[in-house]
């Protein structure tokens, strides 16, 4: 503070305390991922200096590619935990159920969180033209994600002795 004069002449608002302001921000008040790049995305066309097929690109590139990857990553290696003592295992136990309590186990990580970006990825390819590079990397995942579940689908189920005659 310089003597004699507060701190505010040099403000651009006046304020009664240099905490106050927004709690919460815009970006936290629209919850989810989808809102908020629909939003950047119509921002973005509105304004003419932002070439919304770049902002497009950058939002896939930096975010949806790598959650997919990384969720696809975590799914292939990842623990069991007990719904009752909250153990977690690297490998179902043999006898499929919690070997200290005998509580029911599940998946850590499940088949919606790999793959809940994907049609919004391929949606922001398609609209914006983002070009094959982009849609042949989606292609690719979509292939990945699918083999990966359609081969654990067809896995439980029992083959009948009527198959091997």
């Amino acid at each position: 503070m310089v003597r004699g004069r507060s701190w505010n002449r040099w403000a651009t608002r006046d304020t009664s305390g240099i905490a106050a302001g927004n709690l919460e921000s815009a970006y936290k008040q629209l919850g989810s991922m989808l809102d908020k790049v629909a939003l950047q995305l119509k921002l973005a066309e509105s304004i003419k200096a932002v070439e919304a097929a770049e902002v497009a690109k950058r939002v896939l590139s930096t975010h949806f590619m790598r959650d997919l990857t990384g969720n696809l990553k975590a799914f292939a290696g990842q623990t069991f935990r007990c719904t009752k003592c909250n153990a977690k295992f690297r490998r179902l136990p043999l006898q499929e159920n919690c070997p200290r309590c005998g509580g029911k186990l599940s998946l850590t990580v499940y088949k919606g969180s790999v793959e809940k970006y994907l049609t919004v990825a391929q949606d922001l390819v398609r609209r914006y033209d983002l070009g094959q590079y982009h849609q042949q990397r989606l292609l690719l995942l979509q292939d990945e994600i699918n083999s990966l579940f359609n081969e654990r689908e067809e896995k439980k189920k029992q083959p009948t002795l009527a198959q091997f005659v």
